[in-house]
């Protein structure tokens, strides 16, 4: 039966050591060392006991078992200078270091990467986004080499940063190490190249590289919405506003029933500045998602954008009443709407990100949007160093949506896009 010794799979049966970033097969006289010493971890065993137990009294030179060591630390990525895993105790012996797990009966990869799958269908939310990640990471502790279940995990990791689940900045480097690895096991897999032109993309700000896996996704699945999707985000931040509604369209074509195509079609509308073919869209999304605040509150900023104030409102009281806003904050709103006009409602919107801990999952896109359209540049600038440290795919949307159009002008705003791969602002629409 094999074992896990810290994050490799050990099979003695098939003499395999496969962890989540390689795969490799040991010779037999190798397995039969690696199976003795964890036999004995966290003991010493002399020089003496490992020629009985391996080589069972045959003659072998101090060359040859010293090559053995460096052959199995070699594989497990020791070094005999700071041990993970196998210690030298001159004159006295070896020891493992780590006490090694058998591998007991349990869920099967197949079916715990089925799980992770159904967990991300329709419009994710944090809760089925972390349940992909348990089911999805559970699948590749199973079988390390389940290129499906590892691009899964690296599409999951990524929704964590767009969603607000997590920071980019600890799940896009996860995302491209899973990617990286379901690519190598499968290079014809279309979503492990997806997810790694997301990850040249947003964590690299490798655009030449990044268009070349979207492209590559796409030729090896035309149908898959994924990576359409992605590539339309990608276009639409690179100025390119016509193919990305055409990618967009593409996505969705691909899956009529899939929410997140639909929203992301809605959302590319909005940065080509094509508002009423978005608004379109958006009912569209309401008759099939009438309960999500996500999409009634994604509504206020294209009403508010063509100066639409009263629509602006309601999409922004729907919004939050579905959040579970108290009716008392809701009559406060109404009061400043009718009193002050959309803008008293912005600011008053900017108090609730502060106390209404339902809404922190957008809290620092949505507070990005609102500082901006009030003109609160400083504040804005801020939260845009905050988001690009935190690797936050929104910051994306800078250098083309109307949202960020009262920035243009200010002297940091073309610095601060070189520093995401841009070597100039695109012209004023």
């Amino acid at each position: 039966m094999g074992f896990r010794l810290a994050e490799w799979v050990v099979k003695p049966e098939d003499g395999s050591l496969v962890s989540p970033t390689a795969t490799n097969r040991l010779e037999p006289m190798l397995m039969q060392l690696l199976v003795f010493l964890c036999s004995r971890a966290g003991q010493v065993v002399t020089k003496q006991e490992v020629l009985d137990a391996v080589w069972q009294g045959r003659f072998v030179s101090d060359e040859t078992v010293k090559s053995s060591f460096y052959q199995l630390r070699k594989v497990l990525g020791d070094h005999p200078r700071e041990p993970r895993f196998i210690e030298t105790l001159p004159k006295r012996g070896y020891r493992i270091l780590v006490q090694p797990i058998p591998l007991e009966p349990g869920p099967d990869s197949g079916s715990l990467y089925r799980k992770g799958r159904e967990a991300l269908t329709g419009l994710p939310s944090a809760n089925s986004i972390n349940q992909a990640k348990l089911y999805l990471e559970r699948a590749t502790q199973a079988d390390p080499a389940h290129a499906e279940a590892l691009s899964g995990l690296a599409h999951t990791y990524i929704l964590i940063a767009t969603y607000g689940v997590g920071r980019g900045s600890e799940f896009f480097p996860r995302a491209k190490t899973a990617a990286l690895r379901a690519a190598e096991l499968d290079p014809k897999l279309t979503e492990a190249h997806a997810a790694l032109g997301i990850v040249r993309f947003i964590l690299e700000h490798n655009f030449a590289s990044a268009e070349q896996e979207f492209r590559l996704a796409i030729q090896l699945a035309p149908n898959e919405p994924l990576a359409h999707g992605w590539f339309a985000q990608f276009l639409a931040s690179q100025n390119r506003l016509e193919e990305a509604v055409a990618e967009a369209r593409r996505a969705l074509e691909a899956d009529r029933f899939s929410l997140p195509a639909r929203r992301d079609l809605l959302e590319v509308l909005a940065m080509a500045r094509r508002f009423d073919e978005a608004l379109a869209e958006a009912h569209e999304l309401f008759d099939i998602a009438p309960n999500s605040p996500e999409v009634h509150l994604g509504m206020v900023w294209f009403y508010y954008l063509q100066q639409r104030y009263e629509e602006a409102f309601e999409a922004f009281a729907t919004g939050v009443k579905l959040l579970g806003v108290s009716p008392q904050m809701l009559e406060q709103a109404r009061a400043a709407f009718e009193a002050h006009g959309m803008t008293a409602v912005l600011r008053l919107w900017l108090q609730i990100h502060e106390h209404e801990a339902t809404l922190g999952q957008k809290n620092q896109n949505d507070r990005l949007v609102l500082y901006a359209l009030l003109g609160e540049r400083d504040r804005c600038f801020d939260l845009l160093e905050q988001a690009l440290r935190d690797v936050n795919p929104f910051v994306f949307r800078l250098p083309v949506s109307p949202l960020f159009d009262s920035l243009r002008s200010d002297p940091r705003y073309a610095p601060f896009l070189a520093r995401l791969g841009f070597s100039q602002p695109f012209p004023n629409p």
